[in-house]
């Protein structure tokens, strides 16, 4: 039986520092060259992604939450699903409305991701805007006020900032039926991430996709925060790890180990002996 084995990044296969511990690395890169499927669905973009150079991994992966996918060995986006201009124009709508604006991400014909910003709201934004400024495949640009032409292709926007300051307008997004809203726990902080995207694009959806590539028979997936639990119970088997959130657990077929106790590969390394 063909299995692919796809998992979440931040809380799930890295570790409280957000790093790909060197057991989880050793342990699934030596799988890989095995022959195991495995691959990743996150909520991050390939600018972000240099951390998985030890995997090797060889499979199209999910990024931003599904709304592209990347084929790491060919070295190009395989899919693009955008958001309805007329529909990222209401989301601004909604922001200005709270006077709140976020990471406004666009991709250009090859999907290099250009982000735009009016302004940087907290400490968390902040690191967040410095640690990727600099980073191959995404660039970043102030601008006094973010606008949305037709010809835009606007992929996602992002923002973080508490719970209590997010969830009034998670809320007023979820009457927007061309997008999907998902509000969820920073795990390096306490705080919150609001992204917004397409309602075409999911995890489960990027995950199918690739599983009709590969000629899969069964896919497992692993995940620990909200944004994971429509792939969890969309798989053939949904793994959560350990110190995943209640609800996700709650999704979950199986639970294992920890996030940063290497649960996901110790858990492959048992799977692929049997």
């Amino acid at each position: 039986m063909k299995t692919l084995y796809i998992s979440d990044l931040d809380g799930t296969l890295l570790d409280k520092s957000a790093r790909l511990s060197d057991r989880s690395a050793e342990i699934i890169g030596r799988l890989i060259g095995k022959g195991l499927l495995f691959t990743i669905a996150t909520a991050r973009s390939l600018s972000s992604l240099h951390i998985l150079k030890k995997l090797d991994i060889r499979l199209p992966c999910v990024q931003l939450n599904g709304v592209l996918t990347y084929d790491f060995s060919k070295g190009e986006y395989t899919g693009c699903i955008p958001i309805i201009p007329e529909d990222a124009r209401s989301v601004i709508k909604v922001l200005r409305k709270h006077d709140r604006m976020s990471f406004v991400y666009k991709a250009d014909v090859q999907y290099g991701i250009h982000v735009e910003f009016e302004r940087l709201t907290n400490d968390v934004e902040r690191e967040f805007f410095e640690a990727r400024r600099d980073q191959d495949y995404k660039s970043f640009e102030q601008t006094g006020e973010i606008t949305v032409s037709d010809d835009d292709k606007v992929i996602y926007f992002t923002m973080v900032d508490r719970r209590e300051k997010l969830l009034p307008i998670h809320e007023e997004l979820g009457a927007i039926a061309g997008i999907r809203s998902t509000l969820y726990s920073d795990n390096y902080s306490d705080m919150y991430f609001l992204e917004v995207f397409s309602s075409s694009a999911t995890k489960a959806a990027g995950m199918k996709k690739i599983k009709e590539q590969l000629g899969a028979d069964r896919v497992v997936a692993f995940g620990d925060n909200l944004n994971d639990i429509e792939m969890l119970q969309s798989a053939d088997l949904g793994i959560a790890v350990g110190d995943a959130v209640e609800q996700t657990k709650q999704a979950a077929g199986l639970i294992i180990g920890n996030s940063f106790e290497d649960g996901v590969a110790l858990y492959l390394e048992k799977a692929f002996k049997e």
